[in-house]
This record gives C-alpha cells, sequence and structure tokens, in this order.
C-alpha cells in the first residue's frame, strides 16, 4: 500500500507507527465501548489477583479493514487516544469518522452504499469494537469474515474471491468463514466490490458480515430448581450427550474427567485445554461429580455424558464461524442438548448468521440450544445466538428467586420477539475451578452470570431428555419453560415464564406451549386491525382426563382465550386460542404475560407466554437531494434520531420516503456537486440538524441554497489538509457526529444554510491546515496553482527557470523528436497512459520537472511511485482552466519559474467554527494576523532528521482529526493559530522518524494547550533535558479501589513544558522498572509501566524505580538514565471514587543550549531546576529541598554545585564547564517535600558541550 495521491513531499503522510495518515485525538474511552460482544459471566471471582504484572500504558493497534485502509488505534492520557487511517492504492473518494455514542466507526466512501443497501456489515468499521475483538493486525493475521450466499448456493459455493480463502463450510446459514489477508485485502475489496459506487457483491455474495467474536457471557443452586428430587427419582442424565461449547475443560479435574466422551477444538492454535476456567466452570455445573468436594459440588445431571467444543480462546472469545461449524458438529456427533454460555452485547433479532446456524440445525430432531441471554443489564439487550426463535434463552436468577441485575432483557431488538424464554440461579455459582488457569487457588471457584444460569438449564434438559428420550429438542424446551416456577414480579420480557424447577418438568403430565409467537402491530392502526389469534396446544401425558382453568394475567378485554375451561383428553391433545386485540391497548403498547392453566386443585400446572406490540404512530419523513442548480441528484443521506447512538444510512435517488417513529431527528448528506467554475469539482455538506416528525414531513437537501466555504490567510499558503466537521449532542450528551477529511481532489466546499436548533446542541466547524507552497509555479508572468504529486520529489530550497515542452499525453511515443533534456515538461492527464508511464518517459527523456494538467474537473490527485521510492524530479499537476496558460507556454518553448520548498517555514492551524445553526450568508474565513496566536516551534537535533508532527484540534464534543505532516530537524518554524471556543484546546504531537521513515523513533506529546489572540508562544521539541517525566500524554501512576497500583512512567520526556516523551518501538528493550515497599521488592520487569496488587490497606511508603537505555550512536544526549520515586500510599477511601491519582515529585530542567543540544565548552552554564508533583493535580505540592551534582565523564565521577533558590519548589545552579576533556555534562539531581515524598535522578550526557 502507498499514501494516497492527495498528498506528496513535505506534506505527505509520514510512516509514523506504521504510516500514520489520519490521526484522531479521542476524549472518548475507545477501547471501553460497549459494543464488544458481551460476556456472559458477569463477575467471575477466579482467585487471586496477581501481585503484579505489565500494563499496557499505551495500546497501540493497526487494524486493516475490509477495504484496505489502515487504522492506527492508540489510548492516550485523557482526551489524546488517537485513531489513524491509511488509504491503500487505488482508494477513491475519502473516509468519514463517525462517532455513534462510544464507538468510533472508519468508513471510506467506497462502502457507503454496500451497507445502505444492507450488503455490508457495518461492524467491519467499528474500529473501537474491532481492536476490543482482537483483530488488529498484531494479533489476526487475517480479516475474518463470512459471507452467506442465496438460498441453494451453499453445498457449491463459488471459489473464495482473491485475496481470500476459505476457512470453512457453513451450510447451516448457506454460507462460508472467509479470511481475507492483511497484505491482501485491497485485492479481496475489488474483487467484491468492482465499482466504488456497488450497491451489490460480486463473487454470488449476498451479504458480507464480519465473523465477530463473542465471550463467556453449585451446592445452593442445584436444589434450588429442585434436581436432588429428580436424581431421586432415578433421573441423572445418564446415556444423555450434552456439548458444551465454552472455553475447553480441564481434562484432569476429579469433578468432570469421567464424563467426557469426545473433545475437539474450534480455536485456531489453542488445545481443549481450559485456561481460562469459564468452560470448566460451566461443564461441572451441568455433569460435575463433586468428586473433589466429597459429592457437595455436584452438577445437575452428573451421569450425562460431556461433548467438550472449545470454540472461546484462553482469552474467553471466539469467532462466530468457529461457534457455527461447533454447533454443526455438536449434532453431527448426536449431542441430545447443546449448552452454550456465551454471546454477543450487540442487540439482535435474530437474523444473523449465528442464530439462523441455531434455527436450521435445531429443527428435523436436532439438539435443543440452550443458550445464555447475555449480561447487559438492561431492556431490549438480548444479543446472538440467544436471539434465535428457536434457542432456549436464559436469565439469571439469585438464590431467592430475584431477577440478577446483570441478566439482559428482551423484547428483541425491531422485532419484538419474546425472549429470554426461562431464568435459572446465576449469582454466586461455584463450581469446578480449571487447574489449567495460572494463578488458581482451590478446586472450586464462584462466579456470577447468565453463563452460570445456562449450564443449570442444559442439565435439566439432559434429565427430561433421559425421563423422555423420544422429544424433540423442541418439545423438552416448550416442557422447561410451561413447568417452570412462576416469578409474578416479573414480565416474560424480564425473566422469561419462569425459574427452572427440573422436578416440575419431569413429574408433570400436561405439557404446554412454552410461549407463542408475539403479535406486533405496524404504524397505522386502524379498527379493522385483525385480531391475533395464537394456538397453545396442551397434551395430557396421563392415564386421565385434565380439565384446566384458563385465564391470562393480563387485561382481559385485550388478551382473551377461546374457552375458560379445557378438558385434555388422557393420551391426548386438546387446544385453546388467545386471542389479542389490539383495538383495547394504545398505541405504543408492549407488553408481555402468561396464559395460566389450573388443575381442580386450583394449582397452576402449566402456563405459556405471550406479548404483544403495538407499534406507536409513525409518520412519513421524505428525503430529497438537490444538486447546486436544484435538479434531484443520488447520494446517501444519513439519518438519526436525537440521542439515539445508531446511524443510519439511507440511499436516496432524488427522493425517497421512510415510515418512522415521532421524534426529533437529524439528516445530512455530503454529495458531489458542481463548483462555481467550469473545472470545480466540489463537495456540499448539506444538513438538516432538527427535523421535527409529528406528522408527514419532507426535508430537501438542498446545494442550490448552499454557501461557499473557503478561507484566506495572511499571507500566501496553500490547502494541505481540509475537513467538516459535523456534530449533534443530545440533552444527555449523546454524540453524533460526522468527520469528513476532504480529500484534496476537491477544490470547493459549501454547506448549506440550517435553522437553528431549538433541542440539544448542534456544531459545525470546517477546520484548515494551511501552509507555505511546495513548489510555486509561473508560466509567461502568471502563476499557475498545481498540487504535488504522491511520488514527487520536491527540493528543500531552489528556485529555478527552466524551458518548457508540451508533450501530449506523456506517452513515450509523445517525446518522439522532442529536446526534453534538462527542461520542464508539459503533459494532459489521459487514462491510457499510467501515471507511472507518464512519469516514466519524462525522465527517460531527461526532463527536469513534468506537469500534468487535468482533462478532468478539479484537483488531479495520482500516486507516481511505489509506496517508499521518490521519483528523480518533481511532478505536479494544475487544473483545466488554470493549466491552458502552461500549455499555451509550453507549446512556445516559453520558460517557466519553479521555486520549490520541501519544508515549510510558516504554517497556518484555522478553525472556523459555528453554534447551533450553518449561518445563511457567506462563510468565508479571513482571520488577520491580530486575530491569530503566534506560536514559534523549534525543533532540536544533533544531526538532520526526518519527523512528522501535527497539532490537532480537539473540540469539546469529541475528538480531534488530521494527518501527522513530514518535518524537518532541526528547525525553527512560525505557526500561526486561532483560539478555539468553550472547552475545546489544541494538542500537538511530534515524532523523530527512524533513517527509513518507517516508524517512529522518539514521539513527544503536548498538554492540552490554549491560545490568546495576538500573543507569541515559544515552543521547543526535543531540546534537552529529556529525562524521564509525568506528562499528560500518558496516563501516570493511580491506586484502585481494588488494592492494586498501576504505573506508566514516559521515559523519554524533552525539556518542552508540559511535554511527555517515548519510544514505543525500544522501550521494552532498553529499559527496566521496579517497585518496592520499603526494602521488599514487589516487582521488576522489562519496559517502564506495571501493576502490584494485593496492597496492604494501611499508607505504606513505596519506591518506583526505573532504569532507561538508548543507542549513544543514534542518541547524543541523555543516553542512560536511573529514576527513583518515593511516595506513601494506602486504601483508597470506600466511599470515593474507584481510582486516585499517586503523587509524584517531577524533575524539569532548564539549560540554554544551540539546536544541536550543546553548550559552549569553558563557559559559565546555568541550570534551572524545579521540582512539583504532577501540574494536573488539585493542589501540587513543590519541593522544600533540593540538590545537585555534575558529572563530565559519563557518571564515573560526580562534583555537587550549588544551587540558588529562586521561587517555591524553583532553583538555579550556576557552574563552569571544562574547556577540553569534556564532551557532555551528566546531570544527578534530588529533591523532596516531606511526607514521604522525594526523586532522586540521573542522566547521563544531559547536554553536550562544543
Amino acid at each position: 500500500m502507498t499514501s494516497t495521491s492527495s498528498t506528496a513531499a513535505g506534506r505527505a503522510r509520514p510512516a509514523r507507527a506504521r504510516r500514520r495518515a489520519l490521526l484522531i485525538a479521542t476524549s472518548v474511552a475507545l477501547v471501553s465501548g460497549a459494543l464488544l460482544p458481551g460476556t456472559a459471566s458477569a463477575s467471575p471471582q477466579a482467585g487471586p489477583a496477581p501481585t503484579a504484572g505489565r500494563a499496557a500504558p499505551v495500546h497501540a493497534y493497526d487494524i486493516t479493514l475490509v477495504t484496505g485502509d489502515v487504522v492506527h488505534y492508540a489510548d492516550g492520557a485523557g482526551k489524546q487516544d488517537t485513531v489513524t487511517v491509511d488509504r491503500p492504492d487505488g482508494a477513491v473518494g475519502g473516509v468519514h469518522v463517525q462517532q455513534a455514542g462510544d464507538d468510533v466507526y472508519v468508513l471510506p466512501d467506497e462502502a457507503g452504499g454496500l451497507i445502505a443497501a444492507g450488503r455490508l456489515d457495518r461492524r467491519l468499521f467499528n474500529v473501537t469494537a474491532l481492536a476490543e475483538m482482537g483483530y488488529d493486525d498484531a494479533r489476526s493475521d487475517g480479516i475474518p469474515l463470512i459471507a452467506t450466499y442465496p438460498a441453494g448456493k451453499a453445498r457449491s459455493l463459488p471459489a473464495a474471491p482473491h485475496g481470500s480463502r476459505t476457512v470453512r463450510t457453513l451450510e447451516s446459514v448457506h454460507g462460508a468463514a472467509l479470511k481475507a489477508g492483511k497484505n491482501t485485502a485491497r485485492a479481496f475489496w475489488e474483487d467484491i466490490a468492482r465499482t466504488s459506487t456497488a450497491r451489490s457483491l460480486d463473487n454470488g455474495i449476498a451479504k458480507l458480515w464480519l465473523d465477530g467474536r463473542v465471550e463467556a457471557a453449585l451446592k445452593d443452586s442445584v436444589p434450588q430448581i429442585n434436581a436432588p428430587q429428580a436424581w431421586a427419582e432415578g433421573y441423572d442424565g445418564k446415556g444423555v450427550k450434552v456439548a458444551v461449547l465454552d472455553t475447553g475443560i480441564d481434562t484432569d479435574h476429579p469433578d468432570v474427567k469421567d464424563r467426557i466422551l469426545e473433545t475437539r477444538s474450534f480455536v485456531p492454535g489453542e488445545e481443549v485445554d481450559d485456561r481460562n476456567g469459564h468452560g470448566t466452570h460451566v461443564a461441572s455445573t451441568i455433569a460435575g461429580s463433586g468428586a473433589a468436594s466429597d459429592g457437595v459440588n455436584k452438577g445437575v445431571a452428573p451421569e450425562a455424558g460431556l461433548l467438550v467444543g472449545k470454540v472461546l480462546s484462553d482469552e474467553g472469545s471466539g469467532a462466530d464461524s468457529g461457534i457455527i461449524e461447533a454447533m454443526e458438529w455438536a449434532k453431527a456427533e448426536g449431542a441430545d442438548v447443546v449448552s452454550m454460555s456465551l454471546g454477543s452485547s450487540i442487540p439482535d433479532d435474530g437474523t444473523d448468521p449465528m442464530s439462523q446456524a441455531v434455527n436450521a440445525l435445531s429443527v428435523d430432531g436436532g439438539p435443543l440450544y440452550v443458550i445464555a441471554a447475555g449480561n447487559a443489564y438492561g431492556a431490549g439487550t438480548i444479543g446472538s445466538p440467544g436471539s434465535a426463535d428457536k434457542a432456549l434463552t436464559i436469565a439469571a436468577v439469585d438464590k431467592q428467586d430475584n431477577r440478577a441485575d446483570f441478566s439482559s432483557m428482551g423484547p428483541l431488538t425491531r422485532s419484538y420477539g419474546l425472549k429470554p424464554d426461562l431464568s435459572a440461579p446465576g449469582v454466586d455459582i461455584n463450581a469446578a475451578a480449571s487447574q489449567s488457569v495460572p494463578g488458581i487457588e482451590g478446586m472450586y471457584q464462584s462466579m456470577s452470570g447468565t453463563s452460570m444460569a445456562t449450564p443449570h438449564v442444559a442439565g435439566a434438559a439432559a434429565i427430561v431428555k433421559e425421563r423422555h428420550p423420544d422429544w424433540s429438542g423442541q418439545r423438552i424446551k416448550e416442557a422447561l419453560m410451561a413447568s417452570s416456577k412462576l416469578l409474578p414480579a416479573y414480565t416474560p420480557y424480564e425473566q422469561g415464564t419462569g425459574r427452572l424447577d427440573v422436578k416440575a418438568a419431569i413429574d408433570t403430565t400436561i405439557e404446554a406451549t412454552g410461549s407463542v409467537e408475539v403479535a406486533s402491530y405496524d404504524w397505522p392502526h386502524s379498527p379493522s386491525d385483525p385480531v391475533a389469534e395464537r394456538t397453545i396446544t396442551y397434551r395430557n401425558g396421563g392415564t386421565e382426563d385434565v380439565t384446566l382453568d384458563l385465564a391470562t394475567d393480563g387485561d382481559a378485554d385485550a388478551y382473551t382465550l377461546s374457552a375458560k375451561r379445557l378438558t385434555v383428553p388422557a393420551g391426548s391433545t386438546a387446544e385453546a386460542v388467545l386471542s389479542l386485540d389490539p383495538s383495547n391497548v394504545a398505541a405504543g403498547t408492549t407488553y408481555s404475560g402468561q396464559v395460566l392453566a389450573k388443575d381442580a386443585s386450583g394449582a397452576v400446572v402449566a402456563h405459556t407466554g405471550f406479548a404483544l406490540n403495538k407499534e406507536q404512530e409513525l409518520y412519513d419523513l421524505t428525503l430529497e437531494l438537490r444538486d447546486r442548480s436544484g435538479r434531484p441528484m443520488d447520494g446517501i443521506v444519513v439519518l438519526a434520531a436525537l440521542g439515539d447512538p445508531n446511524l443510519t444510512p439511507v440511499q436516496v435517488s432524488g427522493s425517497t420516503t421512510l415510515r418512522l417513529p415521532p421524534d426529533n431527528y437529524t439528516a445530512w448528506s455530503a454529495a458531489d456537486v458542481k463548483g462555481d467554475t467550469a473545472d470545480s469539482k466540489a463537495l456540499a455538506f448539506l444538513a438538516a440538524p432538527e427535523v421535527v416528525l409529528d406528522k408527514p414531513v419532507t426535508v430537501t437537501l438542498d446545494a442550490s441554497e448552499a454557501h461557499k466555504v473557503a478561507v484566506k490567510t495572511p499571507k500566501e499558503t496553500e490547502t494541505r489538509q481540509l475537513r467538516y466537521d459535523m456534530a449533534r449532542t443530545a440533552p444527555d450528551g449523546t454524540v453524533q457526529r460526522d468527520a469528513y477529511q476532504i480529500p484534496l481532489t476537491y477544490d470547493q466546499l459549501w454547506a448549506s444554510p440550517t435553522r437553528k436548533v431549538t433541542e440539544g446542541s448542534f456544531s459545525f466547524l470546517t477546520r484548515w491546515r494551511r501552509g507555505e507552497k511546495q513548489i510555486d509555479l509561473s508560466a509567461d508572468g502568471r502563476d499557475v496553482p498545481v498540487a504535488v504529486q504522491g511520488g514527487s520529489s520536491v527540493a528543500e530550497d531552489s528556485r529555478k527557470q527552466l524551458r518548457s515542452v508540451f508533450a501530449g499525453d506523456g506517452a513515450a511515443a509523445d517525446y518522439q523528436g522532442l529536446d526534453v533534456k534538462g527542461k520542464a515538461v508539459v503533459i494532459r492527464s489521459s487514462d491510457a497512459v499510467a501515471p507511472a508511464d507518464r512519469a516514466a518517459a519524462a525522465i527517460a527523456a531527461g526532463a527536469k520537472a513534468l506537469f500534468v494538467v487535468n482533462s478532468g474537473d478539479g484537483v488531479l490527485m495520482e500516486s507516481y511511485a511505489d509506496y517508499g521510492t521518490t521519483l528523480p524530479l518533481p511532478v505536479a499537476s494544475a487544473q483545466r482552466l488554470a493549466g491552458e496558460s502552461l500549455v499555451k507556454a509550453a507549446r512556445r518553448g516559453k520558460p517557466v519559474t519553479v521555486d520549490q520548498r520541501k519544508y515549510a517555514s510558516y504554517v497556518y492551524d484555522l478553525v472556523d467554527r459555528h453554534d447551533g445553526t450553518i449561518p445563511d450568508r457567506s462563510l468565508a474565513f479571513a482571520p488577520s494576523t491580530r486575530q491569530l496566536a503566534k506560536v514559534e516551534n523549534t525543533f532540536y537535533g544533533h544531526r538532520d532528521a526526518v519527523g512528522a508532527g501535527y497539532r490537532y484540534d480537539i473540540p469539546d464534543y469529541g475528538y480531534g482529526i488530521g494527518f501527522a505532516e513530514y518535518e524537518k530537524y532541526p528547525a525553527v518554524r512560525t505557526e500561526w493559530v486561532n483560539p478555539l471556543p468553550g472547552a475545546s484546546f489544541w494538542y500537538e504531537d511530534h515524532s523523530v522518524l527512524n533513517e527509513t521513515g518507517t516508524d517512529t523513533s522518539l514521539e513527544e506529546r503536548s498538554a492540552d494547550l490554549d491560545y490568546t489572540a495576538g500573543r507569541t508562544y515559544p515552543a521547543d521539541w526535543f531540546a534537552p533535558v529529556t529525562r524521564p517525566r509525568l506528562g499528560t500524554g500518558y496516563w501516570g501512576p493511580f491506586r484502585t479501589a481494588y488494592g492494586d497500583i498501576q504505573y506508566n512512567i514516559t521515559p523519554w520526556t524533552d525539556g518542552g513544558a508540559g511535554h511527555a516523551g517515548a519510544m514505543p518501538d525500544k522501550e521494552y528493550d532498553t529499559g527496566t522498572v521496579a517497585v518496592y515497599q520499603g526494602d521488599k521488592l514487589l516487582d521488576e520487569s522489562a519496559g517502564r509501566a506495571g501493576y502490584v496488587g494485593n496492597l496492604a490497606a494501611e499508607k505504606l511508603p513505596y519506591r518506583l524505580v526505573l532504569d532507561a537505555l538508548r543507542d549513544a550512536d543514534t542518541w547524543k544526549t541523555s543516553v542512560r538514565t536511573h529514576s527513583e520515586w518515593t511516595f506513601v500510599s494506602g486504601a483508597l477511601d470506600p466511599e470515593g471514587p474507584y481510582q486516585a491519582d499517586i503523587p509524584m515529585l517531577q524533575l524539569d530542567y532548564d539549560v540554554a543550549t544551540d539546536l544541536a543540544g550543546d553548550v559552549k565548552a569553558g563557559t559559565w552554564t546555568e541550570v534551572g531546576l524545579a521540582s512539583t508533583t504532577q501540574e494536573w493535580l488539585e493542589g501540587a505540592v513543590k519541593a522544600t529541598k533540593a540538590s545537585m551534582s555534575v558529572s563530565y565523564d559519563d557518571g564515573r565521577t560526580w562534583s555537587p554545585v550549588q544551587l540558588r533558590k529562586e521561587a517555591a519548589g524553583s532553583w538555579t545552579a550556576r557552574f563552569m564547564t571544562p574547556h577540553r576533556g569534556a564532551t557532555a555534562v551528566s546531570l544527578k539531581a534530588h529533591a523532596e517535600a516531606g511526607n514521604g515524598l522525594g526523586v532522586d535522578q540521573e542522566v547521563i550526557r544531559a547536554f553536550g558541550l562544543k
């Protein structure tokens, strides 16, 4: 892959941490986003926490998307998390970065039509979830996918698309699991989506899904469900096969070793051994013998046989396709019951591949799939595969039959399906502990979750199967539901039909339908809406007729029965019809209840769940798109209800009408339109931020009403980066956001005016990075604006006058008979001649420069060389109209003047923001110098180096966007910045790249930056003294309520104010960190971060020691450091926050050096020393004592120097450096502040001598 043709030379996307391109500094907790497929085990108590370990201070992920785009995500401190996007060769259009609640989506334009058409799973672009699932490039060697095909094709599937392979065939869903290679993702994408505007997939694929991951969602609980009474009757699961699809099993655990029939792992690279503990716990709840507890912790069906399929890794997650294959395996192996304590926390309606597989495998005598409902706490939160219609979906109760607060509830999203089906004990369940789990103590452990409830039901199903070996899985399901213990305090949508009762299930002679299909009525409603009729079947397995009294537990007018009394003949069946009348309930009603069947004694012998949903009122919302001439146009409109984190793309061809419930909606579109010149390619942002739908409404997004968005800077500049950014925020703080880094192929941006919102807030901003021109071209005395192309070389500072020559379309044949050597070649763009061929022909002819006049509209941006290579001549494009003067000059052989400057000496960072509305006026932005702040950025370095950096604007509603640009070090650059409103701020990040420019050698991050217009701000980067320091760019040490301390010291922080620095690829090889309590070593490990746990509650002294080393051949200064911090820490206030920062003294140095980091030898030198606790803490403490020593022999000998106190916590040392014999000054400093706070630091070669 290469950087896109929209960047080149000094503004190209440098390879920061594997090619940084689009960086998003976030203010949301990306990694903790809620869209991760949810665990079904809410609170495992698997043994003591480890006493020490390495924390991951900055999680950095490279994530290759299915389109071939590469996303880099790294979580920093506070609001400085970052996400990066690098476009592949051949990519068309731009990338939308959308914030939906806590999740961030990176959506290339090429995928928009397929997502809107329902052909492409939007989760494929949820970088929050992909990182959480472990689908980054370091942990996954491919992109896991599920392709589903039209029915009938699954047995003769087409070959895997180019760039992918078939992992497994999934006959139950008419599909296949595919894996697209990370390096071949673009080839895969181009094979399945042949055009950039495709709305259907090629290769016969009906839909492409993410092969997502799901996660692992007895003494008292087994008697709670009356299992011992079933054993007493002789039913303990003997002869029944139960498949356990989980994290594997401890095959040697006494409780389960004799129950295992077959095992198989569906997790690549892992055996069936359970190194997680979840699977063993579940398996022993089903069929554990209790051997390790003298029979006390016996499972529900202790004689059942176990088929163990490992579908969840040792980390507790597994791929959807692996789970589907395991479900198919379980059926093939003759399983009667399949226990699945797993699931996704993404609410689902049962139409995804896993749910489809459950339904398909359950018919024709298939097993009963018993599946956890999940632990998402709220209503409407049940995910796949528990959302499958045929699944027996299990909620959790505690020992008193109260609903477990974590237990997911229905209804199913969109369909209002009736789930969960049944409840079982799932709180503080004690069962077998896998001895393969590191650090486990004892043979048993306690866990809570619907994961724990599920195996209780699976064991009960085994007992029922033993009692009735001829029963199908679905009949067992209905028997368990209908015979369960009623829980009157809860509705079926909350807890199913009741709590499991094994004895009742095997003893009852009356069976009944477990639940009936929901009666759902779409708006609009009419008095003539039909009454839904649901048949309930009762079966009498006894030898005598039974008369049942029937009644509903709801409104008798709305929910009526065909008979109040029903006789069920012995050995036969009888039916009653439940009528659900929508006319007797209000619109917007969602109700679930039960039909109760009582015998002659008045006891409830069976009950059946039912539900009715009467959709709330809906109205027509008509969306219209108009171009700049007012004519209908095609495009995608994004639609979202205020406060809803779901953003829905809608394909609009001029006009489309949707039926939606009343709400406050936002609609917006980014559409290609004609600009105001004949050769312009423009983008129009069209929005209606507040659409109150309480009647039929038409929304017209009309580009003919839009105003041109433009910027003018005091000094001459060109656009390097431009984005628009829209945010709609609900009163509860939920943000809907669309930020678009506009490709430089567009030469104009337009935005339509909007009405001021009255609920929540709305913001629209444009962010410009403007810089000194890289190539300034003039012909015949006229300036010709040009855009540098990908792969072009640009001289650092050059001015040349060259004769010009016109060479047609730039093919080799066009140079026949032309004298080109040493001249500037002008050509027209043509699809017939590839960019690389144009460049090759010009170079072969001896050209000094190549200028390409665009034959189409907009700005031509192409790549002329492979990634990582640079042409030996500059290549730039001119737009069609402006380029005509260049063509005329070249035809006459006229000279052209070419000015080149690879690195800008000045840039402008500008934000033009409008809150509440986009005004109906000119959107031209022309700030004066007085309205801007001036930043004098100085970059230090002892040798010439290439770096990457950018200033990111962080708006108050979310993250900031931009890509790092190449920089030259050492250098001085003037930067003009406008102040940001409210809580928004600026943030800078600069990195020294390695010699090949492919990775980051050293990165420095700033604190949050605020500027005042008219002021000048000096800023130093990579300046001495580089040393370990706590900075706001990374999280700092803290203590948690669990009694552990986590620490993270950035070892290579420069002398700039508020910075924090690290060497991402080296620090774990060249540093060690240790923690002591007093003189007792608690932990020592490589790197710079970690944690220690199980700490004493009382306040005790601790010492944190960091040693850091870096290559002296590469780095002239600070080649070795040793730092020790002392502090006191104790347990947190149980009524206070979960975690609290630990104050630690810092050491800051101030020494005036040249840009190489040197001072003159043999002169009086002053070094400032300041010491205070972290600046972001309230009530920061300043040091009261300090000392300093210097060394001129790299720390072999030290000499103390006198400190002069300047202010509280601040001193100055003044000493004479040697005239000769020394090349550097090393520093050793100490500071203390009482109450156990202290710091000692040695910095070898802190600054140089010249």
